[in-house]
């Protein structure tokens, strides 16, 4: 009987062992990491599936028209380059199916062959405010290249250069705006020592043409009496 009870007893501890060992060995939290796994990797192949735009191959050429100044304007704009003055360039996007990341806008001169940076911005900006007073002292702060009383000519481009080809689309770099810096000279009165060059030139010319013309209004008269008493006389 002392035997029966033993090994009632034996194989009831060996069954509590058995479930111990068995709810152990199973691994609920790394099946679930496993599972999270396979949605991370089947959600990120969406993510970069959804970021790649499809272009037609008989989409348009992507491009930019500047509103500001006008494309089409008959004559060109002057800025000045003097302390608080701006400059504003805006521009129209036109048949973009895949947005810039970027754009850079710079002003070429095309008398010195000099590039400015004017800025880079964002894909989707659409204007820019530019200082050419502060970019003046920049270049002269880091000893380049000052800006000239000189034509420019604005460029403005996206992530892939100035000198990418045309691509459906996609956006066509733009130079067809051209516009003019001066910079002003400050003002002097009469009482300082002001004088006006042109207006003192203009008027010695002026004095030099009276004598030439008084001696052919004299040389016409005479030959005019003359005629007149020869005939006279006769």
């Amino acid at each position: 009987m002392t035997r029966l009870y033993a090994s009632a007893w034996a194989f009831a501890l060996c069954v509590l062992f058995a479930s111990i060992v068995t709810v152990q060995g199973a691994d609920p939290i790394g099946g679930n990491n496993n599972n999270n796994n396979n949605n991370q990797q089947q959600s990120g192949s969406v993510s970069a599936s959804a970021s790649t735009t499809s272009i037609p191959q008989t989409a348009a050429a992507g491009g930019i028209v500047i509103t500001q100044p006008a494309e089409q304007a008959s004559q060109q704009s002057y800025y000045k380059i003097a302390s608080g003055v701006n400059v504003t360039f805006g521009w129209n996007f036109t048949s973009i199916i895949q947005q810039p990341s970027s754009l850079t806008v710079q002003a070429y001169n095309t008398e010195m062959s000099n590039t400015y940076l004017i800025t880079v911005l964002p894909g989707t900006a659409t204007s820019v405010v530019w200082s050419p007073w502060e970019l003046q002292s920049s270049q002269r702060a880091q000893n380049k290249q000052d800006l000239t009383q000189a034509t420019y000519r604005l460029q403005i481009y996206d992530e892939r250069g100035l000198n990418t080809g045309i691509v459906g689309g996609r956006m066509t770099p733009n130079q067809k705006v051209q516009f003019a810096l001066y910079i002003p000279q400050p003002y002097t009165s009469l009482a300082d020592g002001w004088t006006c060059d042109a207006c003192t030139s203009s008027g010695a010319a002026s004095r030099a043409k009276r004598p030439l013309l008084l001696a052919v209004v004299l040389t016409t008269l005479l030959v005019t009496l003359s005629g007149v008493w020869e005939l006279l006389t006769r």
